[in-house]
């Protein structure tokens, strides 16, 4: 249990959020009382309720806005959004409530409203109780919405720089050896098209100006995607076959499953039905 309270809790310090809540809850804590008139209160028999109510309201907001933005204001340390916790709110809670309940007793005595009066502590920690739920409802609610946004903007701006990275990768040169070492090729990587396997061969088909010419190498096709692992626009779409997301054109529908389309290639490229998810995905994005 005592665990517990030392975890992290959201606590929203943002002073025209809190003061715009402050008044919208003791609106609508004036408000719910004149509609419900709770323990005998009736403002229609009595202008002493009516006072009361009006009284309760801004007492209501005086200990919301001492509580909520005078003493974070003298306490910025002990107040730390980053360091609150499930205690800390806790005792604050605590705290304000029985500022409410010291308040709405001492209106009620001063404006002699008997349904109070008669159970002063119970009825006053009952009517404590509104705004109290209210405020923080309000206030978790945007912390929570605060939170999700900046997942989300967070998120936008990850795969912004993913893209950028991906695109500034594609001037980069790339350098594919043999397996004995003794061959090397190198061009740039926005000119690779396609690597095949073919036997104990791979074939590397790439741009030269306008033409498309292709390169045998004694090679495997997972060696090739292995020296090529740190592009991640390079991807493998067949068992047979790795490719260029940049170089495809568009993904067609054949009888056989689906199909990727390079322009200037004479025949289209195979795709696992077990990769067509991920290469659309990777080819929107890029």
């Amino acid at each position: 249990m005592f665990e517990n309270i030392k975890q992290p809790y959201p606590f929203n310090n943002n002073f025209k959020h809190n003061l715009r809540t402050i008044v919208l809850v003791s609106m609508a804590f004036m408000l719910l009382l004149l509609y419900f008139q709770p323990f005998g209160i009736n403002f229609m028999e009595s202008k002493d309720n009516g006072y009361f109510v009006l009284m309760a309201g801004l007492v209501n907001a005086v200990v919301l806005f001492v509580s909520t933005l005078i003493i974070p204001g003298f306490f910025p340390q002990l107040f730390n959004s980053e360091r609150w916790t499930l205690g800390k709110e806790i005792i604050w809670n605590s705290s304000m409530f029985i500022l409410l309940i010291g308040g709405f007793a001492l209106t009620a005595h001063v404006f002699k409203i008997q349904g109070i009066l008669s159970l002063n502590l119970f009825h006053s920690g009952a009517l404590a109780l509104l705004p109290l739920i209210l405020f923080n409802l309000v206030n978790y609610n945007s912390v929570l919405k605060t939170k999700i946004t900046r997942a989300i903007d967070s998120g936008r701006h990850w795969l912004a720089d993913d893209d950028k990275a991906s695109m500034q990768n594609l001037g980069q040169k790339i350098q594919l050896s043999s397996e004995n070492k003794k061959e090397e090729f190198e061009l740039q990587l926005q000119d690779l098209i396609l690597i095949q396997s073919s036997s104990n061969y791979i074939e590397i088909y790439f741009r030269e100006g306008k033409q498309i010419k292709r390169q045998l190498m004694r090679q495997t096709l997972t060696e090739a995607a292995s020296q090529l692992k740190e592009f991640d626009i390079i991807q493998k779409c067949h068992r047979c076959c790795l490719v260029n997301l940049s170089q495809i054109s568009r993904i067609i529908r054949a009888t056989s499953g689906y199909e990727l389309d390079v322009e200037g290639l004479d025949f289209q490229i195979p795709v696992s039905r077990s990769k067509i998810a991920e290469i659309k995905r990777r080819k929107q994005k890029n």
